[in-house]
């Protein structure tokens, strides 16, 4: 036995566990690095583990060729879908990788081109995804959608046989990877064998979702490889062309040939192209017809290839048939017959292969120099051999190897001799220098000029047609220059001659090339040389990962490359000057992270703060370590354009900096235009109200005297070209300014067409946005807000978030808020009241903008003018017809359109053109709700000003709610709409703004009612009448009525408070009553009111306690008995009667009644007090009884009242109903009333009941009842 000590024990611990570690090093592989993040194991969110984190990919660039690459690398199956735009949510911490271009040969993803790991100008919302086949894909296919087939079985893949391989299996597995479904090719399949594989065979009924649900058993002995053939491989051909590898391109759907639009037709495209068609690589891209016109169909547009797919069908389209071409734009190709490169980095770089008897070869590197390679670049047009390069591009499989020798004076490789090499060989590759795309011409440097693009051997320039920053960032870094700084136009840096390739660029400036822009094709262009484009891009300095072109990461231009900056003793003197040399303004605080790149090496900055450049200050070499936490040096400037002294940054004196100074822009020539590319820059909407005053101040910088003059287009006011004024002096009075629409106390969001005045409401309170809470949002609150933003007049209400969820505070719509302008932008100042409502429930708005009509003959013809942003403007006749004109007549009141007349029939218009393009239903309430261009979006001039004239007049539709606008619930509302004309016979429409009511009528006369006969709080709102009358042809719609608000309320009366005797059935209302210590009495609460079932509240005033009662009675009388059995001075008080009732769960309660003071006295009394109480009803008996002889000697002359025949009947009433004592009392207090009741009825016995004149009617002997005098009172 060996022992050890404690202390060797722990080492060779240590050591075995290093032992084992490093034995399992080989099983780690990229396939650890990379995951999906979804709802199977082969679709999701792709994430990359990089510097001990996961992080997430970005989708530019993403193709179906990076997700081939990801399925493969993670062992799925055939890939179905690249997914963008987060499909699988969005994920969190970095974003390592973006821009990801795969040839589709790698096998990882990590191993594809792609930017520095967490550089990248992406947000979470651009996560990539994939979709592979879990159990299913094909093999060595020139496509994704034919091959050899293997299933993933058993937790390994497995080929499977073609012994029993059946057109059901096939129908299934083409259906399980989206490729439509099996057909039988023209010739025999060979897609290679499964050497070395278990079999599978598939027994499937041809109804399972996938392969992997059919019967499936291992096959033990050799088989062969079953392949298919899906419908979705686009088969494609060449046509007319000067040999098999060239000619029009021609793709098979549907049953059809058809062909390919040459838009955005080039090499890329071209490459697949040649590669599907197992030609060589292309040469050359032809457009507009160059092989002939097609016939049939045209099947692909707006074609977009990354160069890497196996098909055109995968590349990005428009969809099969969705095109705006005609076959005089029919795409062709030039590939080579017979030579090609496999998995370069790009067109001119690969492994050699030569197409030589009949078959692709390699060609061996035996006895390959420079005049060979020399040959193949200049076959491919690709320039010359790339000096000092070795390249290196995998080898080939299945190959037969040949090797080449040539003269150098060959054309073609092809015709170099070529022999059979016997034995084995490494493949020969070839990196050639390319010709160069783009140039700068005449610029100051290498970073500025004008922009040149290379195309079939020819220099051209692009147009400055929608050219802007974005496209400049695009050319900026495809010439390794700088962060872009202009985009100069109007041939800044002269006219060129010749060609002008490309026009209307709209890059979104992620790009790597102008040619992955969206553009015209290729010498499509409507453009002359004076308009050629030009950048300037700064030379020494970049931002990268920023927001815009003035913030992000910094990098130097030093000894012939970029460099990191370090934030090694980084601070405002280092900003100050990059700001400044950017002319991006001033350095401002910013805690925003612009990720960090992958270099170790760079250079720390200290400057003092003057420097006019980064180069001037001193620079020091950099080397992190691997432990080493340094950061790469950030700034955040300004931007060289703010507003200023204005109530919030999106209003003010308009200030650009320039030169290292801030100076102010002259109003002489500024318009709507220049200040709509203001507020653009600074993200600030649209422009609400331009000025050319001192409102904003003057400033205290110099005053620019150049004249700004922008297309409208431009993207930033550096943009816009700028001219002398010339002899005339800028007035030193008049300075530019702009009050934006996010300056606003208000701003409507989401509006689901180009109108800027329907949307979610949002409100501002300081530099935050809120939505508002539809609960008590009304039309009036409505009309504040369009008044507020020039809009007009409210249409509708709309809440629900009908406009879309909003996010942030939600604020309460109160009426001291959003009851007019003033309100409303106090509250803007001091704060809004916070809701309780969801984003659920967001308010929204439809405006509709003011518009008249100018220059008919009467008010409702004329040239259509529409009233924004404070000025009346015109509308182009573009897509003007008679709907359009139908609305207008509508919202005017003019009775129905007759026509619609453009080319400014009614005379040339002034100001702003505001409308183009508008296409109307007819139905739309406003003209600016039907579909547009956006609100000063044109391409017009006001000799296209479009005009109208209608039938005439019409007038709106009133409206009269009876009995009053206030009704109480449950009562009945009579809404009677009507109106003047003599179109009568039509049909009236009661409608309420807030929801969905809707009642119709049709009427011969000029009137019709609407009945609601028991009104609930749910009918309270705004009511509005519309009025429609049939014509010949058409449906005459008048203008909507204004609108009248119905309110429901409950009313209730004042409650009686009275005693009742425990003597006799009289009650009487005393406002002070004194009532012995230990006696008993009872207090009557009583209402006429129309609702039933409520309750009464007895309140006494000095002990704040209430006791409820169940009110009884029936018809409109209620009331409520309240005992006191055994009087005692805590009784002793003011008491009041208060009637409640519960409707639609909202408690309603009437005033109280009028107080009755009870006093307590002692008992001692109480012989006096009685004595005197049985005095007085003697003599009141002695009267009473005086009086009934009197009367029967007085027959005929006055009817008696009978209160007993009254309260009679009501006792033997309510003992029928079986409901107890009516008042609730004892029974012997009941037994009382009711003897006294029945002796005076005895007594009436000789009355005759037939004699109207002697009978009194009962409400007259309710009255008299109630206005005996009380038996015990006190004054």
């Amino acid at each position: 036995m060996i022992l050890l000590s404690a202390a060797k024990t722990k080492y060779l611990h240590f050591f075995l566990y290093v032992s084992i570690g490093l034995l399992n090093l080989p099983l780690f592989t990229e396939c650890d690095n990379i995951r999906l993040v979804g709802p199977t194991r082969c679709s999701g969110r792709v994430e990359v583990f990089y510097r001990d984190m996961w992080g997430t990919v970005c989708d530019d660039h993403w193709s179906i060729t990076n997700a081939d690459v990801v399925c493969r690398e993670l062992k799925c199956g055939t890939v179905l879908e690249a997914k963008h735009a987060a499909f699988f949510g969005e994920g969190k911490n970095t974003i390592w990788l973006d821009d990801v271009q795969c040839t589709g040969h790698e096998s990882s993803l990590l191993k594809c081109q792609h930017k520095a790991y967490g550089e990248n100008n992406c947000g979470h919302s651009e996560d990539a995804g994939v979709v592979c086949s879990d159990s299913a894909r094909l093999i060595n296919g020139t496509n994704r959608c034919i091959g050899r087939v293997e299933i993933y079985h058993e937790n390994n893949w497995r080929k499977v046989c073609n012994s029993d391989w059946s057109h059901e299996a096939a129908q299934v597995l083409c259906k399980e990877i989206r490729c439509g479904s099996p057909v039988t090719p023209a010739e025999v399949l060979n897609f290679g064998e499964g050497s070395g594989m278990i079999g599978v065979k598939t027994t499937c009924f041809g109804n399972e979702s996938s392969l992997a649900h059919c019967s499936l058993q291992e096959f033990s002995g050799n088989c062969g490889d079953a392949v298919v053939f899906c419908g979705n491989s686009k088969p494609i051909r060449l046509v007319n062309g000067s040999h098999q590898c060239s000619g029009r391109v021609e793709v098979f759907h549907d049953g059809q040939w058809g062909t390919v639009c040459d838009d955005r037709w080039g090499m890329q495209e071209a490459d697949v192209t040649c590669r599907e068609m197992n030609c060589g690589s292309a040469t050359s891209v032809k457009y507009a017809s160059f092989y002939g016109r097609g016939q049939d169909r045209v099947w692909l547009d707006d074609i977009e290839c990354t160069g890497h797919e196996k098909s055109i069908g995968e590349c990005s389209h428009r969809g099969f048939g969705v095109h705006d071409c005609s076959h005089n734009e029919d795409a062709g190709v030039e590939c080579s017959e017979t030579i090609k490169l496999v998995n370069g980095t790009d067109r001119c770089s690969g492994r050699l292969e030569v197409y030589h008897n009949n078959q692709w070869v390699k060609i061996c590197e035996n006895n390959w120099n420079t005049k060979e390679s020399a040959i193949v670049c200049k076959e491919l047009n690709c320039g010359t051999p790339a000096n000092n390069v070795k390249p290196h591009f995998g080898k080939s499989t299945g190959l037969r190897g040949y090797t080449a020798s040539c003269s150098g004076n060959e054309g073609s490789i092809s015709q170099c001799s070529i022999q059979v090499n016997p034995a084995s060989c490494e493949d020969v590759s070839v990196s050639c220098t390319g010709n160069p795309l783009l140039r700068l011409v005449n610029g100051t440097d290498r970073c500025s000029g004008r922009v040149e693009i290379n195309h079939d051997g020819q220099w051209g320039t692009v147009c400055d047609d929608e050219w802007d920053i974005r496209d400049a960032q695009v050319v900026c870094r495809a010439m390794d220059c700088g962060t872009a700084q202009a985009a100069p136009r109007g041939a800044f840096f002269g006219q060129s001659e010749g060609q002008i390739w490309l026009d209307d660029v709209d890059c979104t400036g992620n790009e790597t090339s102008l040619l992955h822009c969206g553009r015209q094709p290729f010498g499509d262009n409507n453009c002359g040389h004076p308009e050629d484009a030009g950048v300037i891009c700064s030379n020494y300095i970049k931002l990268i990962n920023g927001t815009n072109q003035c913030s992000g990461r910094v990098q130097i231009y030093h000894n012939g490359q970029w460099s990191p900056v370090y934030n090694v003793g980084w601070g405002k003197n280092e900003a100050e000057v990059v700001c400044r040399e950017m002319n991006c303004g001033d350095p401002i605080m910013s805690s925003q992270s612009f990720g960090e790149g992958s270099e170790m090496t760079g250079y720390k900055i200290s400057c003092n703060g003057r420097e006019n450049s980064i180069t001037s200050c001193t620079m020091t070499a950099f080397v992190k370590t691997s432990h080493d936490l340094t950061g790469e040096a950030t700034v955040t400037c300004s931007g060289n354009v703010r507003l200023a002294d204005g109530q919030n940054h999106c209003a003010g004196r308009v200030e650009v900096y320039n030169k290292g100074q801030w100076g102010t822009v002259c109003g002489d020539s500024w318009d709507l235009v220049d200040a709509k590319v203001v507020c653009k820059e600074l993200n600030c909407g649209n422009v609400h109200i331009i000025t050319n005053s001192d409102i904003y101040g003057l400033g205290t910088g110099k005053i620019w005297i150049n004249r700004i003059d922008c297309a409208g287009s431009d993207s930033t006011l550096s943009q816009c070209s700028q001219r002398e004024f010339g002899e005339r002096p800028c007035n030193s009075t008049s300075v530019a300014g702009v009050l934006c629409s996010d300056g606003l106390e208000v701003r409507l969001v989401n509006s689901n067409t180009h109108d800027p005045c329907s949307g979610r409401v949002e409100v501002r309170h300081g530099e935050e946005w809120g939505t508002v809470c539809s609960k008590d949002w009304s039309m009036n609150k409505s009309e504040v807000v369009c008044q507020l933003l020039g809009c007009g007049h409210a249409v509708s209400a709309p809440g629900g978030a009908h406009f879309g969820q909003g996010s942030g505070p939600i604020q309460q719509a109160t009426d001291s808020c959003f009851g007019n302008l003033t309100s409303l932008q106090q509250c803007s100042i001091q704060g809004f009241s916070t809701a309780t409502c969801s984003h659920e429930e967001d308010a929204g708005v439809v405006c509709a903008a003011q518009i008249r009509l100018v220059s008919g003959l009467s008010q409702c013809s004329g040239r259509v003018e529409v009233f924004h942003g404070g000025q009346w403007g015109t509308v182009c006749d573009d897509e003007w017809e008679l709907p359009s004109a139908q609305v207008v007549c509508k919202q005017l009141g003019c009775g129905r359109a007759v026509v619609a007349p453009g080319s400014a029939h009614f005379g040339r218009g002034t100001g702003p053109i505001w409308l183009d393009n508008v296409e109307c239903t007819g139905e739309e309430a406003a003209l600016t709700q039907c579909p547009h261009a956006g609100l000063g979006q044109n391409n017009c001039g006001h000799g296209e000003d479009a005009g109208v004239v209608c039938l005439g007049g019409l007038p709106k539709p009133q409206i009269t709610l009876s009995p009053a606008t206030e009704i109480n619930w449950g009562d009945k509302v009579d809404i009677t709409c009507s109106v003047v004309s003599e179109h009568l016979g039509g049909t009236f429409i009661l409608k309420k703004s807030q929801d969905s009511f809707k009642m119709e009528k049709f009427s011969i006369t000029e009137a019709v009612t609407f009945t609601i006969p028991k009104v609930e709080f749910s009918h309270k709102g705004s009511y509005y009448c519309e009025y429609q009358k049939k014509f010949p042809n058409q449906n005459v719609e008048f203008p909507p009525g204004d609108l009248a608000e119905l309110s429901v309320t409950v009313s209730l009366e004042k409650p009686s408070i009275s005693l009742t005797s425990p003597y006799v059935t009289v009650i009487f209302s005393p406002d002070k009553i004194e009532v012995t210590k230990g006696n008993r009495f009872s207090i009557t609460c009583s209402i006429h009111s129309r609702y039933s079932g409520g309750f009464f509240y007895l309140t006494m005033s000095n002990m704040n306690i209430t006791e409820p009662k169940p009110a009884f009675g029936h018809s409109v009388f209620y009331m409520a008995y309240f005992e006191f059995p055994e009087v005692d001075y805590k009784h002793q008080g003011k008491y009041s009667c208060v009637y409640c009732l519960n409707i639609s769960s909202m408690i309603f309660s009437s005033p109280p009644s009028k107080s009755l003071q009870v006093t307590v006295v002692a008992s001692s009394n109480s012989s006096a007090v009685t004595s005197a109480v049985i005095g007085i009803l003697v003599l009141l008996l002695l009267v009473l009884v005086a009086f009934l002889v009197w009367r029967k000697r007085r027959q005929g002359v006055a009817a008696m009242v009978r209160f007993s025949n009254r309260l009679a009947e009501a006792t033997k009433s309510t003992e029928d109903k079986g409901n107890g004592a009516l008042d609730g009392r004892d029974y012997n207090v009941q037994a009382n009333e009711q003897r006294s009741a029945h002796g005076l009825e005895e007594r009436d016995a000789d009355v005759d009941p037939g004699n109207p004149e002697r009978n009194a009617p009962e409400d007259l002997t309710g009255r008299v009842c109630y206005e005996l005098e009380p038996l015990i009172l006190t004054s």
